[in-house]
């Protein structure tokens, strides 16, 4: 789950918890929504009351199109799991083998799905999974009144569900549509901070990756908060293409700001004293420009001006790349090429941050042309067949050996171990490496329990009536309520407050037993334990997604720019959305994702290179010479990258894609340049094309070679 922040400042602790006003309102209001719940519950004379309080945390969110969008897959996955667990029970009731068997089935099938699927759609696929196993297997005990179960369930779900949603709309409600468009502004700020970035070659490398690696996470942020703000605003919901657009235009500025480093870098060592002369205005001018962008906090809210000042900033580097071309012939080639190629990749980062403008005001006009023009953009699903398919085999594969634990032994408190475990497998769909998360989340839910038997043991005795209850459970949840609201803390939160009401002891007859307790405790935390260690013992990643990207990034769209079959901005669209797809998975502190991630970056570059060559070969006024050797390298280069694709990588197939792109550099750097000679500046713009295409393969080796780490 992710958990939009708040952009305004607030005042934190050193653990960290948000203590800001807003954040302290989520929580009171979420512990008014649980005891309501709960009155709500014990007036209908519900089996477990207490499962509508655990619905509340379950579903706490801090903007109001978050908890539309759980609450609304909630009732669907809770309604079909209740209705498939009632149909395998009506069947075999009295096998448990075909019924164990038909309920991992069920549950494999929501995980494949739900592998596939994004944000809330694939939470509403594991929770039909989840339910038909509660139904299913806790049903078997007493199947003559598992209808009642299953109807009791569903109710204090739907009671759970009613309650959040509503002081979410109505007590100081915090709007997706709103925070969204307050990120939008927070991150062009950053964005342009990160440009200017860029342009400084005295920024250290680390610190350049420090600052890629937590924009991107503000971009996760972001196509998370978009899929909450569908449901709560028509005019979003309709410009969703939009939106989605919105995250691609931000990678592709950090594609474009990331080649820009690492050629202003090299170029300080190799550059020529005329070329530097003429760049550095031009750099410090952009640099500038991006650095009052960010530090002016209007700069998003009045597009017209902020476009106009983009757009003199990128004639200002026309002028400056005109002046470069005619230094052609009376300075060295290479250094020349190199210092037309930083104002080309320049230009494109001013052109990106522009196209952040338009889409933006695309959708704040309601326009629909565009967002119909991005459907065409294919959408990747969040895992693979290959991935999904295993996911479901070891979801299925581990409620059986779970079950089986439970008959060989068994272990009275063997529905808890399960429903443990299936908590934790959650954590195991379309994220790479949950262990950290779900041990987080076994930890704090273990603390839950054993608040929840100090509060049985040393205060509910002493309470007498509704309102004291209520009382009390206003106060011990708040601090539940302050972790959920904070990101990093969010699960923690949920965990701490889902199993203190769970285990508690609000049934409507308060009948404490301690000893109850502790065995269910123990099961239930036990099943996690359990699923935590078949989690590492079979890891699914999502390395396979991976491959599929480079396999067709190299084998298929990096041809099509070179051949010129689509326009290479169309063609870095859709790099760019099947990266967008991944992002929520890669562990950037991982060097084999963090590679992939700037391989992938840098390919969708070079789809712009590529596409520059192909039109300069058709310009007016290009030499016999120049012309054959751009022929040759279009020709030759993709159907290398063919051939490095159907080999699946390796040094060999890197090499010779790499000899044919420094050989057109050399053959072209070798042609005589007359000084002020038309065809002298398209030759210094094939050579900057060509250098830009020949430092991937210095620079992102291992990206091309397929040789990242998993």
């Amino acid at each position: 789950m992710s958990i939009a922040e708040n952009t305004a400042p607030r005042w934190r602790p050193a653990f960290g918890v948000d203590l800001g006003w807003r954040n302290v309102v989520f929580a009171l209001r979420t512990a008014v929504a649980a005891v309501v719940a709960l009155a709500i519950a014990y007036w209908l004379e519900l089996q477990d009351p207490q499962w509508a309080v655990l619905t509340v945390y379950l579903l706490a969110q801090p903007t109001a199109g978050a908890a539309l969008a759980k609450g609304a897959y909630r009732i669907v996955g809770t309604v079909l799991g209740a209705a498939v667990g009632l149909i395998v029970l009506a069947l075999y009731s009295q096998a448990p083998v075909p019924l164990v068997g038909a309920i991992a089935l069920w549950l494999a099938l929501c995980f494949f799905i739900g592998a596939q699927m994004r944000n809330y759609t694939a939470y509403g696929f594991l929770l039909a999974g989840y339910t038909a196993l509660l139904v299913g297997l806790q049903g078997a005990a007493d199947p003559a009144h598992a209808w009642r179960l299953a109807f009791d369930r569903t109710a204090e779900l739907l009671i759970g569900i009613a309650c959040i949603t509503a002081v979410s709309v109505i007590v100081f409600p915090r709007y997706a549509g709103v925070m969204l468009r307050e990120q939008l502004a927070d991150l062009f700020g950053r964005l342009s901070h990160y440009g200017a970035t860029a342009l400084r070659p005295a920024t250290p490398l680390a610190t350049f990756a420090a600052l890629r690696r937590t924009m991107v996470e503000a971009v996760v942020k972001f196509d998370a908060l978009r899929s909450f703000a569908a449901f709560e605003a028509p005019e979003l919901r309709a410009d969703d293409a939009m939106l989605k657009r919105m995250v691609r235009e931000f990678l592709r500025v950090l594609a474009i700001a990331r080649g820009l480093y690492v050629r202003i870098e090299d170029f300080q060592v190799e550059g020529s004293g005329p070329i530097v002369e003429r760049l550095r205005p031009a750099m410090a001018a952009t640099a500038a420009l991006f650095d009052r962008l960010a530090a002016d906090p209007r700069a998003f809210a009045t597009p017209h001006r902020t476009r106009s000042e983009l757009l003199a900033a990128r004639v200002a580097l026309n002028e400056a790349a005109v002046e470069l071309e005619a230094m052609a012939g009376s300075v060295p080639f290479q250094p020349l090429a190199e210092g037309l190629l930083i104002l080309h990749r320049a230009r494109d980062l001013l052109h990106g941050l522009s196209m952040v403008m338009v889409s933006e005001a695309a959708i704040m006009r309601g326009r629909r042309r565009a967002a119909q023009a991005e459907a065409s953009i294919p959408v990747m699903p969040a895992a693979s067949n290959a991935e999904a398919l295993l996911l479901a085999i070891r979801s299925a594969l581990a409620l059986v050996v779970m079950c089986t634990l439970w008959a060989a032994t068994e272990w009275t408190d063997g529905f808890d171990a399960v429903s443990g475990l299936a908590i934790i497998l959650f954590f195991a769909v379309n994220q790479d490496r949950p262990g950290k998360l779900g041990f987080a989340f076994l930890l704090w839910s273990g603390i839950g329990i054993a608040a929840a038997y100090a509060a049985m043991v040393l205060v509910l005795p002493w309470i007498e009536g509704y309102e004291a209850l209520a009382l009390f459970l206003i106060v011990a949840l708040l601090p539940a309520g302050l972790m959920a609201g904070t990101p990093q803390y969010a699960w923690p939160g949920i965990a701490f407050g889902s199993f203190f009401t769970a285990e508690i002891g609000t049934s409507n007859i308060f009948q404490p037993d301690e000893l109850a307790l502790v065995n269910s405790a123990f099961g239930l935390l036990s099943g996690m334990a359990i699923s935590l260690v078949l989690l590492n013992l079979f890891p699914v990643t999502s390395l396979t997604t991976r491959g599929r990207i480079w396999t067709v990034t190299i084998g298929r769209l990096l041809p099509e720019a070179a051949r010129g079959q689509r326009h290479e901005r169309v063609i870095l669209g859709e790099i760019i959305a099947m990266l967008a797809q991944l992002l929520p998975r890669l562990s950037l502190d991982r060097r084999g994702e963090e590679e992939f991630l700037r391989g992938t970056l840098g390919a969708a570059s070079v789809s712009l290179e590529l596409g520059r060559l192909n039109r300069l070969r058709r310009a007016p006024g290009l030499s016999a010479e120049l012309a054959g050797i751009l022929d040759d390298f279009l020709t030759a280069f993709p159907a290398e990258l063919e051939g490095l694709s159907s080999a699946g990588g390796g040094p060999a197939g890197v090499s010779r894609a790499e000899t044919c792109v420094r050989a057109a550099g050399a053959a072209l750097a070798a042609l005589p340049l007359e000084p002020g000679a038309p065809g002298a500046a398209l030759n210094l713009r094939a050579g900057a094309s060509l250098r830009f295409i020949a430092d991937r393969f210095d620079i992102d080796r291992a990206f091309f070679a397929h040789a990242y780490e998993s």
